[in-house]
C-alpha cells in the first residue's frame, strides 16, 4: 500500500507538465515566426519601393528630356528674330531720323505685324541711349515708348555688338517675358538695339495639366517658370545677402522678394533624390529630376509625386503579408494535424506530404498569376502608347499629304515673285551703273515688299506644318480661317472662288487644338474647291453660329453637292469621290474633331451645294 501510494503522484505530474511545455513551446514559435515575417515583409516593401522610385526616376528622366527639348524649342522660334528686324531699312531711317514722325509710325505698324505673326509679346527698338522710339504696343495704355531701359543687361549686350538674352519681369508691363535683342549696325558699329519679347505664360500653360511639376529655375536659384504657380517666384534654398542685392539692383523681379519653399531634401539609392514639401496642406513627397540647360545658365527640373510609389508598396506589402498568413494558416494546420497524429500515434506521413504540395502548388499558381497579371498591364499599356503614337503620325502625314497636294500652286505663287526680284535686281545694277540712285532705291523697296510677301507664305507653310502638342487651348476661329485662307490662296485665286463670311468667324473662340483645328478647315475648304471644279460664280460659305456652350461652324459650298448614296460613307476610310484622292482627309478630320470632343457632319442644302458642320465646345472666357 505505501509503495503504491509514492509512485501515483510522479505519474500525475508527469501528465500535468507536458501540455505546459508544449503551449510554452507553440507561443515561441508564434512569435518568432511573427517577428520574421514583419522583418521580412520590411525587407520585400522597401525593395519594391526603392526600385518603384528608381523607375519613376528613370521615367522622369525621359520626360524631362521631352521637356527640355520644348523649352529649346520656343526660345528657338524667337533668336533669329531681332536680328532680321535690325536689317530692315525702316529701323536704320527712325534711328537717323528721330523726329520723322511717319517713319515712326510706319515701323511702329510694321513691329505690331511683326508680333501678330511670330506671337511674341512685345517687339520695340532703343536708340544708343536705351530709350524706346518704336515699339509694337505703340497703341496701348502702357506702351514702352519713351521708356528708358538702359539698365537692362540685353541692352549693354547689344550695344557691345552681341546679341542679348535676358529674364525678367516687365517694369512697364509687369508681364514675364524672355528676351532677344540684336544691335542695329550702321558702318559696322552699333546705333540702337531691337528686342523682342517671349511670352513664358504660353510655356506655362502647355505644362499646366500635367499631374507632376516642372520647374525652371534661374542662375540665382530663383523658380521664374512653374507648372504649379503656388511655386513661382520662390527658391530652393535660402538666398544671401548678396544674391537678394542683386536681384533687387537688377529689376528682374521688381516688387517681388524671393522666399525660400519650405523643403526637405532626401537622398536615395542609385543616385535618387526626393524632395518633402511641407505645404499648409500636407507633406508632399516627390521624387526629382533635373537637367542642366547650359546655355542659358537654367536648370530644369521635374517633380513627379511619391503617392505613384506609395501605389506599388501597398500591394506588395498585401501580397507578402497574405502570403505568410497563408504559410501561417497551412503551417497551424500542418502543427494541428502533427498534435492529432502524435495524439492517436502517428498516422502515417502522406497526409502531410500532400499538405505540402498543395502549399507549393498554391504558391506557383499565385506567381504565375501574379506575373500574368503584370505582363498584361504592361502590354496593355504598350499597346495604347503605339495607338497613340500611331493616330498622332498619321495625322502629321495627312497634314503633309495636304501640304504636297498644295505644293504646285505655292510653287506658282513664289516663282512669281522671285522672276520679278530678278529682274528689280537686273535693273538696279544698270541704274546704278547710270548713276540713277533714286530709282534704285525704287527698286529696292519692290524687292522687300516681295521678299517680305514671300517670307509670309513660307511662315505660313511652317506654322501649318509644325507638330501639334495635342492640348486643347481656347482658339481664335478667325485667326484660324485667316492661316487656311492665306495656305489656299493660289488655289482660290486661280478657281476663281469667292469666300464670303470670313468676319462672323472672329466672334467665336472655341476649345481646340490650334494646329489640328487648321488642318480640318484645310481639308473641308480644299474639298470644297474641288467640288466647285467647273461651276458657274462659284462661292464658299463660311458661318458660325453658338448653341449654348458649344459653336457650330459651318462650309458651305454652291456646287453639285454629295450624291445622297454616298452621304453614308463620306467619312469611312479610303472612300473618295476624286480620281487621285486616298479617301483618308475626312476620315482623320472625324478623328481629329472627336479627339477635340466635338463632332462632324455632311449634308446636302435645299439651295444646292454641301455643307459640313463642325461643332466644337465655345471657350469659356468668350
Amino acid at each position: 500500500m505505501g509503495k503504491s501510494d509514492t509512485s501515483q503522484p510522479s505519474a500525475v505530474g508527469r501528465v500535468e507538465v507536458v501540455p505546459g511545455v508544449a503551449r510554452r513551446r507553440l507561443w515561441l514559435i508564434l512569435g518568432a515566426y511573427l517577428g520574421i515575417m514583419l522583418l521580412l515583409t520590411w525587407l520585400v516593401t522597401g525593395w519594391v519601393r526603392d526600385n518603384a522610385r528608381h523607375n519613376l526616376w528613370e521615367q522622369g528622366q525621359h520626360r524631362l528630356q521631352l521637356y527640355s527639348a520644348y523649352l529649346e524649342g520656343e526660345l528657338a522660334r524667337y533668336e533669329s528674330v531681332p536680328s532680321l528686324l535690325a536689317t530692315n531699312q525702316r529701323v536704320l531711317k527712325v534711328l537717323e531720323q528721330p523726329k520723322n514722325y511717319s517713319a515712326i509710325q510706319a515701323l511702329n505698324e510694321t513691329f505690331e505685324q511683326a508680333a501678330a505673326l511670330t506671337g511674341a509679346l512685345d517687339i520695340y527698338l532703343m536708340n544708343p541711349q536705351g530709350l524706346t522710339v518704336a515699339a509694337s504696343n505703340w497703341a496701348s495704355d502702357q506702351t514702352f515708348i519713351g521708356q528708358n531701359f538702359s539698365f537692362r543687361p540685353y541692352f549693354q549686350q547689344a550695344m557691345q555688338g552681341e546679341p542679348g538674352r535676358y529674364y525678367a519681369l516687365g517694369t512697364t508691363s509687369g508681364v514675364r517675358g524672355y528676351y532677344f535683342s540684336a544691335p542695329v549696325l550702321s558702318l559696322g558699329r552699333p546705333v540702337g538695339v531691337v528686342v523682342v519679347k517671349m511670352d513664358i505664360e504660353r510655356v506655362e500653360r502647355s505644362w499646366r495639366n500635367s499631374r507632376e511639376k516642372v520647374l525652371v529655375v534661374d542662375p540665382d536659384g530663383v523658380i521664374f517658370i512653374a507648372s504649379d504657380p503656388a511655386w513661382r517666384y520662390h527658391t530652393l534654398r535660402p538666398l544671401d545677402e548678396a544674391t537678394l542685392a542683386r536681384l533687387e539692383q537688377s529689376e528682374r523681379y521688381p516688387g517681388i522678394e524671393p522666399k525660400p519653399l519650405r523643403l526637405a531634401w532626401r537622398s536615395g539609392p542609385e543616385g535618387v533624390r526626393r524632395v518633402i514639401w511641407k505645404a499648409n496642406s500636407g507633406d508632399q513627397g516627390f521624387v526629382v529630376n533635373q537637367l542642366e540647360m547650359p546655355r542659358q545658365a537654367w536648370r530644369i527640373m521635374l517633380l513627379q509625386p511619391d503617392r505613384k510609389v506609395r501605389e506599388q508598396v501597398l500591394p506588395a506589402a498585401l501580397l507578402s503579408i497574405g502570403g505568410f498568413l497563408v504559410v501561417a494558416l497551412l503551417g497551424g494546420l500542418g502543427m494541428q494535424s502533427r498534435s492529432r497524429r502524435l495524439e492517436r500515434l502517428r498516422c502515417d506521413a502522406e497526409a502531410r506530404a500532400a499538405l505540402e504540395r498543395a502549399h507549393e502548388a498554391l504558391e506557383e499558381r499565385v506567381a504565375e498569376r501574379t506575373a500574368d497579371l503584370q505582363r498584361e498591364v504592361e502590354e496593355r499599356r504598350r499597346a495604347e502608347q503605339a495607338l497613340r503614337q500611331a493616330q498622332d503620325e498619321l495625322v502629321q502625314a495627312a497634314k503633309l499629304a495636304m501640304l504636297g497636294q498644295l505644293s504646285a500652286s505655292i510653287n506658282h505663287e513664289l516663282n512669281q515673285p522671285l522672276s520679278a526680284i530678278r529682274s528689280y535686281a537686273e535693273n538696279a545694277r544698270l541704274l546704278l551703273e547710270r548713276d540713277r540712285r533714286e530709282e534704285v532705291v525704287t527698286n529696292l523697296a519692290q524687292i522687300e515688299a516681295l521678299v517680305e510677301r514671300m517670307a509670309q507664305i513660307s511662315s505660313q507653310l511652317k506654322l501649318f506644318a509644325r507638330k501639334s502638342p495635342g492640348q486643347r487651348t481656347a482658339v481664335s476661329l478667325g485667326q484660324a480661317i485667316e492661316v487656311c485662307l492665306q495656305l489656299l490662296k493660289p488655289d482660290l485665286r486661280r478657281a476663281g472662288i469667292e469666300v464670303e463670311g470670313v468676319r462672323s468667324l472672329h466672334r467665336y473662340r472655341v476649345l481646340a487644338d490650334a494646329t489640328r483645328l487648321e488642318q480640318v478647315l484645310v481639308n473641308l475648304i480644299g474639298n470644297a474647291i474641288h467640288a466647285l471644279e467647273g461651276e458657274p460664280a462659284p462661292r464658299i460659305i463660311l458661318s458660325a453660329q453658338a448653341q449654348g456652350d458649344r459653336v457650330a461652324i459651318a462650309v458651305r459650298d454652291n456646287g453639285p453637292g454629295i450624291p445622297e448614296d454616298q452621304l453614308e460613307q463620306i467619312f469611312d476610310p479610303f472612300f473618295t469621290t476624286r480620281k487621285s484622292g486616298l479617301g483618308l482627309g475626312l476620315a482623320i478630320s472625324q478623328q481629329i474633331v472627336q479627339n477635340m470632343g466635338g463632332e462632324i457632319r455632311a449634308e446636302n442644302t435645299s439651295q444646292g451645294g454641301a455643307v459640313f458642320t463642325l461643332i466644337l465646345e465655345r471657350a469659356r472666357d468668350e
